[in-house]
């Protein structure tokens, strides 16, 4: 179990990678000119990754959870579609994949995205390796 555990915390770190990589790819195939591309390419990732470490769903009770997912899922959803729209059809079906495995297994293994106790499913706020995202 605990060898399951480790790899969950590596599919969720190639998750991570994968919304920063795929919004900013996203970013910078849609807008026109150098310096739109640029801004754009890194204002997508820092709105998206913003958005995700700013909540704090604990102060929601019983929706704090399924409010955390819905966030994960939407916010891993949008990078993967951002890349699909942009040509990557394959690395945007496989990021998408890639979330949805990653969150089965986070509630397969007896986790929560929310659970102080569970180090390993980390997000990508400065402080949420210890609160346990």
């Amino acid at each position: 179990m605990a060898a399951l555990r480790h790899t969950n915390v590596a599919l969720r770190g190639l998750m991570e990678a994968g919304v920063v990589a795929g919004l900013a790819y996203w970013g910078v195939h849609t807008a026109d000119g150098t310096g739109a591309k640029i801004a754009l390419g890194l204002a997508a990732p820092v709105l998206g990754f913003g958005i995700w470490g700013t909540i704090d769903f604990r102060e929601a009770g019983a929706l704090g959870e399924p409010l955390r997912l819905l966030e994960e899922l939407l916010i891993s959803g949008l990078a993967a579609a951002g890349l699909y729209t942009a040509g990557q059809h394959v690395l945007g079906l496989a990021l998408a994949l890639l979330s949805i495995v990653h969150h089965v297994l986070v509630y397969a293994l007896g986790m929560r995205l929310l659970d102080d106790r569970n180090v390993a499913t980390a997000g990508p706020d400065a402080g949420s390796a210890s609160r346990g995202a």
